[in-house]
């Protein structure tokens, strides 16, 4: 699965690999929680070119048939093997694909003794890339649009699975027009394994009001004392 993120690459960074042209004024987030407003990237409306708009967008789905914004709870995460044909994500996934800029992600690895340990996984130097993602609008009772968004997983690669068993999908950089377009299903295939950096990191993540560099730091694996409850 993936709870918890960063971003922490320059906008200039993100305007050059996904296209974008707005320059918005992004500080760096060492902690991304879910229900949280995040960056997105989708194909521009309304043009003639293959453009891309920047977007922020609400991290939970929310379907345009859902009664209540508390339904994106639940919906972080779609699993790929079934986005097709799940109510909640299948018309999102023909029809509005979107990229979730990102650093890197956090997982954490639980001990035969329930112990949990938190581990930084991305790609080397912190570079940049890709989540793939869907995005939905939904009408609020204000009449206002509420855009949300959430992240597609797969079972986790052999070399990271013994962290937990699913992780997000990583787009490699030739497959992002692809997905945004729809044009086929090879963002499956995501990251080569080898391209990943995991290490474990410092407990402090599982407080979502923790948001600072040491958090991508790596540490030695920490015992239950060091830990801080999510």
């Amino acid at each position: 699965m993936c709870g918890r993120f960063s971003l922490t690459s320059p906008v200039e960074a993100m305007r050059n690999l996904f296209g974008f042209n707005q320059s918005p004024n992004l500080m760096p987030r060492y902690n991304i929680p879910p229900s949280t407003q995040i960056a997105a990237v989708r194909l521009a409306e309304n043009s003639d070119e293959a453009t891309t708009d920047l977007f922020f967008a609400h991290w939970g789905l929310v379907p345009s048939w859902a009664k209540s914004p508390e339904f994106s709870v639940k919906m972080i995460n779609a699993r790929s093997e079934t986005v097709r044909e799940k109510p909640a994500f299948r018309e999102a996934f023909k029809a509005r694909r979107c990229l979730i800029p990102t650093t890197g992600f956090y997982e954490w690895q639980t001990s035969e003794k329930r112990e949990k340990q938190p581990w930084f996984i991305g790609l080397s130097e912190h570079k940049l890339f890709a989540f793939a993602g869907l995005w939905e609008s939904w009408k609020t009772p204000d009449g206002e649009d509420l855009e949300s968004c959430t992240i597609l997983t797969m079972p986790a690669a052999e070399n990271i699975s013994f962290i937990h068993h699913r992780m997000p999908v990583m787009l490699d950089t030739k497959d992002y027009r692809n997905w945004l377009e729809g044009i086929d299903d090879g963002y499956l295939a995501s990251l080569s394994p080898d391209n990943l950096s995991f290490y474990p990191v410092s407990g402090r993540v599982g407080n979502v009001r923790n948001d600072d560099p040491e958090l991508m730091v790596e540490t030695e694996v920490q015992g239950p004392a060091q830990q801080e409850l999510f």
